[in-house]
């Protein structure tokens, strides 16, 4: 039985660490600019493409082109950007969660 003990341990621990991101999403942090300036601030590129506004990014993550892992939900407004047309509409998002993306 000792024997197998180092190879249950790693399963199990492999198990686990599958299981802690199953809720999380990858995106890229992008800065599209001051919102003062027409820019929209920061937002999150999905994997999917899609473009997302959140309502606040943490400062450790406010850096352009960062790989991330992030827990969001929906808050149910839809955010414009820009003063002049065309405008960009992006559906805003609460982070619950974010990390880093070392994959």
């Amino acid at each position: 039985m000792r024997k197998f003990l180092p190879a249950i341990v790693l399963l199990t621990t492999l198990a686990v660490s599958c299981k802690k991101d199953k809720n999380y999403s990858k995106a890229v942090v992008i800065d599209s600019g001051d919102v003062t300036n027409n820019g929209c601030g920061w937002l999150l590129r999905m994997d999917d493409g899609k473009y997302e506004k959140p309502v606040y990014v943490p400062s450790a993550f406010q850096h352009n082109n960062l790989k991330v892992k992030v827990k969001m939900h929906s808050s149910g407004i839809l955010d414009t950007c820009r003063s002049i047309p065309p405008y960009d509409f992006y559906e805003q998002v609460i982070i619950d969660d974010i990390k880093n993306d070392l994959n």
